[in-house]
Order: C-alpha cells, then structure tokens, then sequence
C-alpha cells in the first residue's frame, strides 16, 4: 500500500461488483494503492482508494453502496454518462496489455486532430476508460483542426 502527501480536493467514486478485479484494472494503467477498507483479513474490500499522482479514484463495492446510503439506483446501467480518462505516454501500449488481461476494446487507438491519441475501452464493471495522451494543444499545427469547436454551446 502506498502512502502519500498528495492533497485531494475530490475524487470520482466508481461501483463495483468485484473492487479487487476494478482495482487491479486501474492498477496496471498506472494508479496505485492508497488506502482500503477493511485493511486486512478474509473479507472482501469494501472500497480501495487509488492514485496515481494527484488523481485520487475510490473503487466501492456496490452492495456496500446501497446498504451504508439507500440511494434506490447505484448500480449499472445501460446509459453512459462519464468516463474516465486516463493520460499515459504509450496508447498503444497500455492498449494491448488490458487487451491482453481481458479489457474489452471498444475503440482501437487513434489519432485525434487536436494532437490526442487516445483509445476506449471498459473497465470490469464496463465504465468507459479513455486512455490518451496529452499534447500541448498548440491547434495552429493542425490543419484538420475546426475554428467552431472553441465557440461554446448556446445555454
């Protein structure tokens, strides 16, 4: 378990049937673990905690979720309204080893007009993962690059 100083302002909460299985998915694109509940022994864990730098991330077991709150919908559904995104150097890379440990791909990797590759695919509780990579954004090098994308949406 690692310990860190890093200080969190907020941090995306995801559901989960199996926290280990979701942990150890985010655990080989590059977070770590911070801190779980219970810490020891032959019960499964409740939640983990993970980071990976300043990005915090709580895995809970969904059970738990509805049993501690009684909020009547935690749990799956078919509608996607997040995902989460995860900036690593090597797309492809880190692509084919979830690919290799059984993530299912729904985007292959690609390259983005803005300068972005980035790749889909679902976690074990098939929350869509987008792993990317961050360039400077710097749109004047890229000559598929849509002016009307700056303009924000009439409220």
């Amino acid at each position: 378990m690692t310990s860190t100083n890093n200080v969190r302002l907020g941090q995306p909460t995801l559901y989960a049937t199996d926290v280990e299985a979701t942990a150890a998915f985010y655990r080989r694109v590059g977070f770590e673990e911070a801190y779980r509940f219970p810490p020891t022994g032959d019960t499964p864990p409740a939640f983990i905690c993970l980071n990976r730098g300043t990005f915090y991330l709580t895995i809970s077991q969904i059970d738990v979720i509805r049993q501690q709150t009684g909020l009547p919908k935690v749990g799956r559904t078919t509608n996607r309204a997040f995902d989460i995104t995860v900036i690593v150097t090597d797309v492809d890379g880190v692509v084919a080893d979830l690919a290799r440990a059984g993530a299912r791909v729904l985007v292959e990797p690609r390259d983005q007009p803005w300068g972005d590759r980035h790749a889909y695919v679902t976690d074990p509780d098939g929350n869509y993962v987008q792993i990317t990579t961050h360039a400077d954004h710097d749109i004047s090098q890229f000559s598929e690059y849509q002016p009307e994308w700056d303009t924000p949406a009439a409220s």
